[in-house]
Parts: C-alpha cells; structure tokens; sequence
C-alpha cells in the first residue's frame, strides 16, 4: 500500500500524523517555564538566608518575594506589542538577556537589597512573557486530540524548575552568601537557546503570507507523508483572522459564547491564584519551619513537595484528555480546599495544645504536600493551557495577555496581603479563607468552563460565531488508517 501525496486530498489512504515532533516541541516552547520556576522556587530557600544574613525585613522579604508578580505582570501585558516586531521562537529567546540582567542583579546584590528587588522584577517579567506566549505556540503546532496534553507541559517544566531550586538548595545548603546558590539557579534559563532547534508555527508563517515556511512547518510536526492539506486550509483561515484589524472593544462581549470564554478563564484565573497557591510556594521552607516537620528537615520537605507536583502534573496531562479540562478543576480545586481546611484546623488544635504537635506532627507536612499535589491535577495546568485556545482569533492574543497579566496582578495582591493575613486571622482562618476561595472556584468552574478537547482551532472559532465563516473544507474520505514508518 502506497502513502499518498501531501497534495492529494481525494486519496484513500491516510497515514496519521507524527506526534513525536508535537511533543519535542512543546517541551522546548516550555523550557522558559522551566526558568521561571526555578525563580519562584529560588524565593522559598532564599528568604531565611535573607533574614539571618542580609538583615533584610520581613517587609523587604515580602517586597522581594511579591516584585516577580509584578514583574511577571508587566511582561504578560508587553507581549502583544513584542509579536509585532518578532516571531513567537524570536520572543521566547528575546528573554534570555532578560533572565541573565536579572540574576546578574540577584547574584551581586551582595547586602543591597534593593538589587534582588530590581533583578527579580527584571526575571519576573521575562517569566510573564513565556505564561503568554507558550501557550499560544503549543495550541498552533498541536493536533486537535493531544492539544490538551501538551498544553499542560508548561505547568510541568515550571514543577521541574521549582524542584530544580529546592535541589540545588539542598545540595548547597548555603548560611553565608546566596550568590552560589542564585548563579545556580540562574544556569536555568541556559536551557531556553533550544528554542532555535524548532520551527515556528504554520499559523505565524501564514500570518506573513510565507506558505513555503508554513508548509515545511506542518511536515516537520506532522511528519514528510502526512496530508495536511485540510489543516493548511484552516490555517489559512485562522491567519486571515488573525491579521484582521478588528480592535478588542466591548462588542465582543454581545456575543455569549465570547463573554463565556472570559468568565471561564478569569473564573480558572481567581481560583488559581486566590488558593494561595504562590504563597506557599514564595514561602514553602519557613511555612514547613512553622508548622513542624515530624522527622523530614524543611529543605527535604520541599524536595518532597517538589517530586509530588511533578507526579501530580504529570498525571494530569495523561488524564486531561479522557476526563476533560472542567473535571480536573472540579477535583482539583475540591480537594486543595479540603487540604486547606485540614491544615487550619490542626493549627487551631494546636494553639489549644502544644503537646497535639508532638503526636501528630505528620500532619502538617502531608497536608502541604497534599495541596501542591491536588493544585497540579487540575488548577494548575488548566490555568496556563486555557489561554492557549479559550478566546476567538480576533481577540486571542490582547485577551491571553489580558488574562495572564490579572492572573499575576492577583497574585502580588495574595502574595503582599499575606502577612496582614496572618496577623489580623492566624493561621487557621487564613488557611480557611484560601479553602472557600478554592471551593467557590470549583462549583464556578464547573458550571462555566467548556471542553475543547478534539476541537480544531477552527473548530473552535466557528463555534463562536463572531462572523460568518466559509465553509470547512470537504472531509478527507477514509478507508484505511495506518501509522507513518
């Protein structure tokens, strides 16, 4: 049996798409999260050595700790203007001589505090571009079926970079300085230079009427056999509303199913970011120092945390295309509530008695790792990977931005506000409140988001109905299916 030509749509033998490629190249799009998780992470580890050894106060800590929200903040709002002047690959490797200005900054602070705000700002802000821009290059190089999959990748590397900071840590155990442990850590962004070993999406190239490029695009993703010319017919619609000139104004809103994909996202966005979720990772060692950690040291807690939020994403981007986007949230945001409301209430027992610490020590360390570990099987992952197809092409880029940039807004109000919280609640009601967020969050989610799960792209811009589209083009007939050798 023969395998059919790229320009033969009316042949009966297919050959399914190379998935390979697809995977190679979500992971490499998402080594900036691997960087930028390796800046979060960098927080939880610093900080005490911050305290002891630098002198700096508890609000100079929370400064440090909440400036790579607002950094993160501003790249997310920058990247619509920077997609103007280069490609999705040129913005991701822009970000390199960001993420070396900020740790260089970090690594010569020295007892200058005021350097670690400016370089984790400039890292931060590096960071708020890759939340963006990954994203939207995963969802135009992915096929309609492992398109959920690979999305969750960015959610992944960002784990992998976090663990990456609590092992060097550990390794490292510095009392002294912090610049060894910071030039450690900054050898993470390293891995983004990768990004030149992979193409641009087919969708970029058309947008710059460059089909040759986008045609070797689609062979490098799909494989040299494959007939792709179905998709490239859909990419050609999606490029022509892309470069469209309509302006994101509140017309789109008329439209129920564009106001929906707002709520949805935002929805995602607040039950995220208001589950406390990046305070704990900011303060991981000194919340485990707080709340005791049975036999473990709070470094080899954190080691612990880290491998379960790998495992748990990882899980997650096997399950989220079986059980869907909205099941995940549901699950996820449930029980990180419930860990939450578990924590606060053995820190409630224990104000009453000192000596419930000693027999149950184990809990608050399990309790912790529990909510790191629920987080990434829904929350987490779901969060990045609906920017990535959730809004109309007309608006999908501003909107992304739009959304990632109050993400991380939301999140420096969580993260600064923390410390009022715990000295106007305690820790219990501070634990409890993160728990209703959580839990509101999951009922919303699940009566707002939608599956887009086996949908196109275009599949996905028809079901909006913004304007009316040409028809899809005729179905390739199928007789035989067979993989490519």
């Amino acid at each position: 049996m023969t395998s059919i030509s790229n320009t033969d749509p009316t042949s009966l033998d297919v050959v399914k798409a190379r998935r390979l490629n697809q995977h190679v190249g979500a992971i490499i799009a998402s080594l900036g999260g691997f960087a930028f998780g390796a800046t979060l992470g960098w927080n939880s580890s610093a900080s005490d050595t911050m305290r002891n050894i630098l002198n700096a106060t508890g609000t100079e800590i929370g400064l440090i700790g909440a400036l790579i929200n607002a950094g993160a903040f501003l790249g997310a709002l920058i990247v619509p203007w920077l997609l103007l002047y280069v490609s999705r690959t040129g913005a991701m490797y822009g970000t390199i001589p960001s993420l070396i200005i900020g740790w260089t900054f970090i690594c010569c602070a020295g007892q200058k505090v005021w350097l670690l705000m400016v370089g984790r700002t400039i890292c931060g802000c590096a960071g708020g571009v890759f939340c963006v821009i990954t994203p939207i290059y995963i969802a135009e190089i992915a096929e309609k079926d492992i398109r959920d999959r690979l999305l969750t990748f960015f959610q992944l590397l960002l784990n992998c970079g976090i663990m990456y900071s609590y092992v060097i840590a550990h390794v490292i155990n510095e009392n002294s300085t912090i610049w060894k442990y910071s030039l450690s850590c900054a050898g993470s962004c390293a891995l983004i230079a990768l990004v030149n070993l992979i193409p641009e999406s087919p969708l970029y190239h058309l947008g710059n009427n460059n089909e040759n490029s986008a045609r070797v695009a689609m062979q490098w993703y799909r494989g040299d056999h494959y007939n792709y010319e179905l998709e490239m017919e859909e990419w050609r619609r999606l490029a022509i509303i892309d470069q469209s000139e309509k302006k994101f104004t509140c017309r789109f809103f008329s439209n129920r199913k564009v106001l929906r994909s707002f709520l949805a996202c935002f929805a995602v966005i607040v039950t995220q970011q208001l589950s406390g979720i990046n305070t704990m990772i900011f303060y991981a060692l000194t919340l485990f120092s707080v709340g005791g950690s049975g036999e473990l040291t709070a470094s080899e807690q954190c080691l612990v945390v880290g491998a379960m939020q790998i495992a748990s994403c990882f899980l997650a981007s096997l399950l989220i295309g079986t059980v869907g986007r909205r099941t995940l949230l549901i699950a996820s945001a449930f029980l990180m509530g419930l860990c939450l409301i578990l924590l606060g209430w053995f820190f409630k027992v224990r104000e009453q008695d000192p000596e419930y610490d000693d027999v149950y020590s184990w809990m608050p360390p399990a309790w912790f790792t529990l909510f790191f570990a629920s987080y990434n099987l829904g929350v987490g992952p779901v969060s990045w990977a609906i920017l990535g197809d959730n809004f109309p092409m007309e608006v999908r880029l501003k909107a992304a931005s739009a959304a990632a940039a109050f993400s991380w807004l939301v999140s420096l109000i969580a993260t600064m506000t923390f410390g009022e919280m715990l000295d106007a609640l305690g820790i219990p009601k501070t634990m409890w409140v993160f728990a209703a967020f959580c839990w509101v969050g999951a009922i919303f989610c699940g009566i707002i988001v939608t599956e887009n799960n086996g949908k196109s792209l275009a599949d996905i811009q028809t079901d909006f109905g913004i304007d009316a589209e040409p028809e899809p083009a005729t179905q390739v007939p199928v007789v035989s299916v067979r993989e490519e050798t």
